[in-house]
């Protein structure tokens, strides 16, 4: 396989990350982060709001990111811009949404996410025709219209300040944005809902196929289903060929499970990708896949060096990633499995677990799912 990258060099991403008044979460560290990151937890833990940080984190100069978190939740297009108050902890916009992380390469970066009034006279203007600048009655701070970014990376003692952010009209469109200046954003991040929401699987697989990666896709594709024996794109939609079938057969006739396979596959070797943020990975897939898809994985994040972070409510789907890293020891060193727990006394905690621990589990059927039963 050739990915033009050698597994030796050292992999971009984070070490650790803090998460302060975000959604759910009201203060949370995860220390030691590797290169493929496995979340655990309850329902409403935190494990996707945790996802959600580190696209906020790679998306600091982009305003429009905190509105496509809750489009990519809520599975909306259309969201209304006050539902960015849900990013505030318990919808208190007094608090402030802090991100702050360390990067392999000691690199920090800071986030903050704030509500604020700004009084935008050209959206004032096109609202009352251009009546010479006068406010009309019903401009006043009745409500926040501003969502402000401000970020800040730290490298070898220098600090810079970044800034951005958006304005919208009371009728909640928008009238204003400014992107940070002299900002140049060194993460591509990709986020992989539990239904593939948005997902354009066919641009991706073109790119891919036009850089000449079909190899490494089809190598996977074989190894989920030995029957394949080609993939193609063809007007815009997507082929698979089986041995001894007449026909090419559409990718959406295959089932869920495949066509979520193979969007892990194609984001995981897609070179434009640092870091790989899967919610739900079991999510359309039949037990005896999970073995094999962590493999693809762990594969594709050595060979093509990204950070993959992961959730996950299924027993099955541990019991099956201890079986692949026990066959394959090169990638043991390179998990770390963390349960979230909201705890009565000290808030949410993430307890860090190593392969060993991992498999200590397995072999004993210890919950790991979640420490407080």
């Amino acid at each position: 396989m050739d990915y033009n990258i050698t597994p030796s060099e050292i992999m971009d991403g984070f070490k650790n990350i803090e998460i302060k008044n975000f959604r759910g979460i009201d203060h949370l560290t995860i220390d030691d982060l590797s290169r493929v990151n496995v979340f655990l937890g309850q329902n409403n833990s935190g494990k996707s709001s945790i996802l959600e940080a580190v696209l906020l984190l790679t998306g600091m100069a982009n305003p429009d990111t905190p509105q496509n978190l809750n489009r990519i939740r809520t599975r909306n297009y259309y969201t209304n811009f006050k539902d960015i108050f849900y990013l505030f902890h318990n919808m208190d916009l007094k608090t402030t949404p802090e991100f702050i992380a360390k990067q392999i390469d000691d690199e920090e970066r800071r986030l903050q996410l704030q509500m604020t009034y700004v009084f935008d006279e050209q959206a004032v203007s096109s609202q009352t025709g251009g009546m010479n600048g006068m406010l009309p009655v019903s401009e006043t701070k009745t409500f926040f219209n501003t969502l402000e970014m401000a970020f800040e990376t730290r490298a070898k003692g220098v600090v810079k300040e970044y800034h951005s952010s958006m304005t919208v009209r009371p009728d909640g469109v928008l009238s204003n944005k400014k992107i940070a200046e002299d900002y140049l954003e060194k993460y591509g991040t990709v986020f992989l809902t539990a239904d593939l929401w948005g997902i354009n699987l066919a641009a991706t697989l073109s790119e891919l196929f036009k850089r000449k990666q079909k190899n490494v896709i089809l190598e996977r594709l074989v190894h989920f289903d030995n029957r394949i024996i080609d993939v193609d794109i063809l007007q815009d939609d997507i082929y698979v060929d089986f041995e001894n079938m007449a026909e090419k057969l559409p990718l959406r006739m295959t089932g869920d499970g495949m066509r979520r396979y193979l969007n892990i596959v194609a984001a995981s070797a897609n070179p434009m990708n640092n870091i790989i943020l899967i919610d739900e990975i079991d999510n359309g897939l039949h037990y005896s896949a999970y073995k094999k898809l962590w493999e693809a994985i762990f594969a594709l994040a050595t060979d093509t060096n990204k950070q993959v972070f992961v959730t996950t409510h299924s027993k099955e789907t541990l019991y099956r990633l201890n079986e692949m890293l026990g066959e394959h020891s090169e990638y043991q060193d390179a998990l770390r499995l963390y349960t979230i727990e909201k705890t009565k006394l000290e808030g949410h905690q993430a307890y860090k677990m190593t392969y060993n621990g991992l498999r200590e589990a397995c072999e004993n059927d210890v919950e790991l799912r979640s420490i407080v039963l």
